[in-house]
C-alpha cells in the first residue's frame, strides 16, 4: 500500500483535479471489469466534486450505465431532509446525469438503525458479491480526525465482523450509519478529499514521522492498492 499526497492551490483546484481522476479511474475500471463501483462521501468538498461531475465537460466522458454508486455513511434522517447525504448527492449529481436507478444504492433510513445497517449490508452483498470490494472509496475528514462516521470514542472503531454499522454519536444525540474499517480497507483505492485550514493540525500529525494512531482516519489501511490524499494548501499548513 502506498500513501500518495497531492497538494492543490485551493479547494476548487482540488475538486477539479479529483473530477479528472474520477473519470480516469472510471474508464479504466470499466475497461478492465465492465463496471465502476464508488463509495460516496458527504461534506462540502465532495459536494463540489459531484457538481463538477454533473457538468457536460465531465459527465459526457462517463458511461453512467456502468457506474454503481453507494454511500459510505449517512445521517439517520429521511432522504428528503436537509442533512441527508443522499439528498446532497441527488441535488448535486443524480438529478443531472442519466444513471439507472438500480445503480444508485442509497442507505435505508426507515425503522431501527441496526436493522437499516443490516439491510444495507445485504444490499451491498447482492451487488458486490462475496468479495465486498469497491473500486474507489471517496472519504473526507473532520476537524477531529473522523472519516465516514467513524468518530473518536465510538464503538464502531472496534467493529471487525460487519461491513456497515449503526453509530450513536453522543455529541449530536443521533444515530448514523457508517462503513466500517473492514469495508473501507477492502477497497481497491481510497481517495481522501481534505480542504481548509481547520484540518491542518490533523494533517500535520498524520504525515509526521512515526505518528501515533491518534485519529480514526489513521486506521484506514488498504490490504492492497493506494490511498491518495487530495489536499489544498490551507489543509497542508506548515507541513
Amino acid at each position: 500500500m502506498q500513501q500518495i499526497k497531492l497538494i492543490w492551490e485551493n479547494a476548487e483546484a482540488l475538486s477539479v483535479a479529483t473530477a479528472h481522476f474520477f473519470v480516469e479511474r472510471c474508464n479504466k475500471s470499466i475497461a478492465d471489469t465492465g463496471r465502476f463501483s464508488v463509495s460516496l462521501s458527504g461534506g462540502s468538498t465532495p459536494k463540489r466534486l459531484y457538481q463538477l461531475l454533473a457538468t457536460p465537460a465531465f459527465s459526457r466522458n462517463i458511461d453512467w450505465k456502468k457506474v454503481v454508486l453507494l454511500w459510505g455513511d449517512e445521517r439517520f434522517v429521511p432522504h428528503t431532509h436537509e442533512d441527508s447525504n443522499y439528498r446532497m448527492v441527488k441535488e448535486a449529481l443524480l438529478d443531472h446525469v442519466k444513471i439507472p436507478r438500480k445503480n444508485v444504492l442509497a442507505m435505508p433510513v426507515k425503522g431501527e438503525a441496526r436493522n437499516c445497517a443490516d439491510q444495507y449490508e445485504k444490499i451491498l452483498g447482492g451487488t458486490l458479491g462475496k468479495k465486498m470490494q469497491i473500486d474507489l472509496t471517496l472519504l473526507g475528514m473532520g476537524d477531529d480526525g473522523h472519516t465516514s462516521s467513524l468518530f473518536p470514542g465510538t464503538d464502531v472503531l472496534n467493529e471487525t465482523k460487519r461491513y456497515i454499522k449503526e453509530v450513536w454519536v453522543e455529541s449530536k444525540q443521533t444515530y448514523r450509519l457508517s462503513s466500517t474499517y473492514r469495508f473501507i480497507n477492502n477497497s481497491k483505492e481510497v481517495m481522501f478529499l481534505v480542504a481548509g485550514a481547520a484540518k491542518a493540525p490533523v494533517v500535520k500529525h498524520i504525515f509526521s514521522k512515526n505518528a501515533k494512531a491518534t485519529y480514526p482516519v489513521q486506521n484506514v489501511n488498504l490490504k492492497k492498492g493506494d490511498i491518495v490524499w487530495m489536499l489544498d494548501e490551507a489543509a497542508v499548513g506548515s507541513l
